[in-house]
């Protein structure tokens, strides 16, 4: 996919999931290290029947499943939307990537796999306990990255630094 872009900068991976924590992260990228010659990657993890319950998997109503899928499917067409509109915005150079799988994995591989220079993403920041508990996507870029990541924590957040 980067190849879509013309190699003549950095590669910037920003991880994207719609939320106010994603997007405030893409904000802070675009005001504060964006270059005119970086090869933007606006990458959203959109792992199929992730949001579909157990439930409606084990009762194997196929209509059911299949309505949620689509449902599902509208919800990634508008992030992706978002995405776009967020980065027409800054007048940002972009493409858009669908990753598969783990979130934090897919992240990692996405990255290696473009060879990018940097990866950018929100926090929710959760406490520890429930950071433990449900796991963090920014946590586990931190730690598997083999570039540098650049964790934007929103501002709401701030507080709970104090």
């Amino acid at each position: 996919m980067a190849e879509e872009l013309a190699k003549k900068g950095r590669t910037i991976l920003v991880a994207m999931d719609g939320s106010k924590h994603a997007i405030h992260a893409f904000e802070w990228y675009a005001q504060n290290v964006y270059m005119e010659t970086d090869n933007v990657i606006m990458a959203h993890c959109a792992e199929p029947g992730i949001n579909v319950p157990p439930t409606a998997l084990m009762a194997g109503n196929p209509t059911m499943i299949q309505a949620m899928m689509k449902d599902h499917e509208d919800q990634v067409m508008e992030v992706f939307k978002t995405i776009d509109r967020l980065a027409n915005k800054y007048n940002i150079k972009h493409i858009l990537e669908r990753l598969h799988g783990p979130p934090g994995e897919s992240i990692i591989m996405a990255a290696e796999k473009q060879n990018a220079d940097m990866i950018i993403s929100g926090s929710r920041g959760y406490g520890t306990i429930r950071r433990t508990i449900l796991g963090s996507v920014s946590d586990y870029i931190v730690h598997h990255s083999n570039v540098p990541v650049c964790i934007v924590k929103h501002e709401d957040e701030h507080h709970k630094l104090k």
